[in-house]
């Protein structure tokens, strides 16, 4: 009869330790599909992820081997290797059909921006930093995106952290092809009260830009870090700030 028990409780111990392995690769798979088909919708460009990992103990997940490409009008090819992404959950501030995320830190180890004629830099010509981009979709694109925002949660970020390490610039528009290497060095830099790709996207391009010394971005842009985390900001929204900035504008 011992023996029986003990069998039965083996038994139910590795059942349960499947099941466990069940759930955490189920996680990690819905975690990976979201989230190349949420970046890859948003960016309007390729995008793919080795593994996700969760992390129980922060409440997280890691995302490693992110790889976004050029934006669909674009030669194909790599914008981005990310080679990991942290985001911590905030759980109880989820309420109200909100994602608050705590920390999202980004090492994006290489960019690669290419100037191609008569498309421009690829970089800004990712879809969530064209503002006119639902001026001119149709009325069934238009459907189709309300049905999208309508199922997908308001993203909200206590704190951005990133890293940028390489830069290669890739100039197409002259009569013979040239290229320049800059080395970022940007480490762990830090901007509050993020909502959405749209500002992160906005925010690493920006900075990104002013490493490569692209006129007067790099002055203009020094005011908008300057008020980042300031109330004004924070209610405007980070992304008309910097467009503004990547188009020449003087903020006020």
């Amino acid at each position: 009869m011992i023996k029986g028990l003990f069998k039965l409780v083996f038994g139910l111990i590795r059942l349960a330790l499947l099941l466990m392995l069940f759930i955490v690769i189920f996680h990690t798979w819905v975690i990976k599909q979201a989230l190349t088909f949420s970046l890859s919708y948003q960016l309007g460009a390729d995008v793919s992820i080795r593994n996700v990992k969760m992390d129980w103990k922060n409440t997280g997940f890691e995302v490693q081997g992110l790889e976004i490409g050029n934006p669909y009008d674009f030669p194909r090819g790599t914008l981005a290797n990310i080679p990991l992404v942290i985001v911590s959950v905030d759980l109880p501030g989820m309420a109200g059909g909100v994602l608050r995320l705590k920390t999202v830190g980004i090492d994006l180890q290489e960019l690669q921006v290419m100037n191609v004629p008569r498309k421009g830099l690829n970089l800004l010509a990712l879809k969530s930093l064209q503002k006119s981009h639902e001026e001119r979709s149709s009325s069934s694109q238009e459907a189709v995106r309300t049905q999208i925002k309508k199922y997908t949660p308001e993203v909200v970020i206590d704190e951005l952290i990133f890293s940028i390490g390489d830069i290669t610039y890739w100039d197409m528009s002259g009569p013979s092809l040239k290229q320049n290497r800059y080395r970022a060095g940007i480490r762990g830099a830090t901007y509050y009260d993020i909502r959405g790709t749209q500002d992160v996207v906005a925010i690493v391009a920006g900075e990104a830009l002013k490493k490569m010394g692209f006129g007067y971005l790099e002055t203009q842009f020094q005011k908008l870090q300057g008020r980042a985390v300031s109330s004004a900001v924070k209610k405007i929204g980070l992304l008309d700030q910097v467009m503004e900035v990547l188009n020449g504008k003087q903020t006020s």
